[in-house]
């Protein structure tokens, strides 16, 4: 018999293994525990996290009682998530006994994950206006039995206003689409109104219902 080149040693190898692999393959697949199950099935995507979630939540907790009739401090936002990151826009209210700022907000977070607990911290930046009630021109009397008292006269005050500030959001879903959280932010803004007390402080709860 005519001796053979590599080359067509080569060729035959890669003939009997190219027909055995199909036999190898079948053999694993009964001899490995669970392979036979794992054969042509497709290891499932990883589920995505980007989302858009609309929130709204109660702020007043941090300055009760509000000895003011008018709307406690609140808030509202949609949420894009996207990664591990969020990008929101909303609305804030402020309100105080005396003054009140409100306006449209801007915010990114990072989302920090804990089991079925997010995180959120955040960066915000507020355009608005101030509002402020300040007695400037009351008077005390005193009438002929000897009681004292006050009457006072506000004067009103608005300006636009921007302020910036660092919050913390902790949300925890409760049913499918549903989630409640509560958050905390330390806030400060400009303009005249709120000259004498630019730093706010807002703490409270809210729901989250995500939307897609």
């Amino acid at each position: 018999m005519r001796p053979r080149s590599v080359s067509e040693i080569v060729r035959i190898l890669a003939a009997r293994v190219t027909q055995a692999l199909p036999g190898l393959a079948l053999a694993a697949a009964f001899a490995l525990p669970g392979a036979s199950r794992a054969v042509g099935q497709i290891p499932a995507p990883a589920r995505s996290r980007d989302a858009i979630v609309v929130g709204a939540d109660w702020l007043q907790a941090t300055a009760l009682p509000l000895d003011r009739n008018t709307m406690q401090s609140s808030a509202a936002d949609v949420d894009w998530r996207r990664g591990n990151w969020s990008l929101s826009a909303g609305w804030l209210r402020i309100a105080r006994t005396l003054s009140t700022v409100e306006g449209g907000t801007v915010s990114a977070g990072r989302l920090v994950h804990a089991g079925r607990v997010l995180l959120v911290p955040t960066v915000s930046v507020l355009g608005g206006s101030s509002y402020e009630s300040r007695d400037t021109t009351g008077y005390d009397w005193t009438n002929g039995q000897g009681a004292t008292g006050h009457v006072p006269r506000y004067s009103y005050s608005n300006a636009a206003t921007i302020g910036g500030g660092v919050g913390l959001t902790v949300e925890v879903p409760v049913y499918r689409w549903i989630g409640v959280r509560a958050m905390g932010s330390e806030w400060a803004f400009s303009g005249k109104p709120v000259s004498e007390d630019r730093a706010r402080a807002v703490a409270g709860v809210g729901l989250s219902l995500r939307v897609r």
